[in-house]
């Protein structure tokens, strides 16, 4: 159990002799926000008895205890309406986050994709081009004779043309 510890203050023209568990200066500081809330009162209205006075002072202490009582309940309440909002938006994060991860993942997939595309496409560019060509008809092969085959002379283009004229 703490100590009570006992100080003596003077609020309103009067010393008390005030005695609390908590240190002598808040004791103090309490103290002198008293006496400065009752001298506004006697200020303001000087005709009134000393008990008057602190009464007035009294009430208006629990009038704005009341105020700001009620201001932090609607702090509280909006600090709860702001919570919900706060883990909605947290929750939509985490989804983007997520579609932000499979979106990475199928980009990966299809950049393999490609690399592996690439590769094929390098393979069929070392293959020669006649073993390529491939007749879309009918899906047979048909080897293409490299360019110095393709020359003919007059010779055979005279032998072909009389082979045609004979059929």
């Amino acid at each position: 159990m703490k100590q009570k510890k006992t100080v003596a203050v003077k609020i309103g023209q009067m010393t008390y002799h005030l005695s609390a568990e908590e240190n002598s200066q808040y004791i103090q500081d309490i103290a002198q926000e008293a006496d400065r809330l009752i001298g506004e009162v006697r200020e303001k209205n000087p005709e009134l008895s000393t008990a008057n006075i602190a009464i007035l002072a009294l009430v208006n202490v629990l009038d704005k205890k009341a105020k700001e009582d009620l201001h932090n309940s609607k702090m509280a309440e909006n600090a709860e309406e702001y919570l919900e909002k706060y883990n909605e938006l947290n929750a939509s994060v985490l989804n983007l986050r997520e579609t932000c991860w499979e979106l990475k993942k199928e980009l990966l997939y299809y950049k393999n994709l490609c690399e592996v595309y690439e590769e094929r496409i390098d393979e069929l560019n070392n293959i020669p081009f006649a073993e390529r060509i491939t007749n879309k008809l009918d899906g047979t092969r048909h080897d293409q004779k490299p360019l110095d085959k393709l020359q003919t002379s007059f010779a055979e283009i005279q032998a072909d043309s009389d082979k045609q004229g004979q059929d």
